[in-house]
């Protein structure tokens, strides 16, 4: 079951998240929540690993916005419909354009905030 409650992202090609050191794109969300997020790529991640990303995305207004964030692989996984690796990460350590994301996310779609 899970802690917290993720907004789901209906198109997974909305939010980019790419490798923060040199830009390569790593994949993009599947969903997210205030702790960490489901990425949805062509490469299998270790679990274990952390990585330094940067999110991005245009928001409702059609401005680009970015959130860099510090993460832990939990686990990975090939999603034997799609053919995508799937790998749940979790942040190392709070982002406030992260946090700010997320809360700009949940007012949008009228979603209530976590405490």
């Amino acid at each position: 079951m899970r802690q917290h409650s993720r907004i789901i992202i209906r198109s997974i090609f909305r939010i980019k998240v790419s490798n923060r050191r040199n830009d390569k794109l790593v994949g993009y969300v599947g969903d997210l929540s205030e702790h960490g997020l489901r990425l949805v790529g062509d490469t299998l991640l270790e679990v274990g690993s952390t990585l330094e990303l940067r999110i991005r995305m245009r928001d409702k207004d059609g401005q680009m916005r970015h959130a860099d964030v510090d993460v832990k692989c939990l686990w990975a996984r090939e999603n034997a419909q799609t053919g995508h690796f799937e790998a749940g990460l979790s942040l190392v350590l709070p982002s406030v354009s992260y946090s700010e994301l997320i809360r700009d996310m949940r007012a949008t779609r009228g979603v209530r905030e976590e405490s």
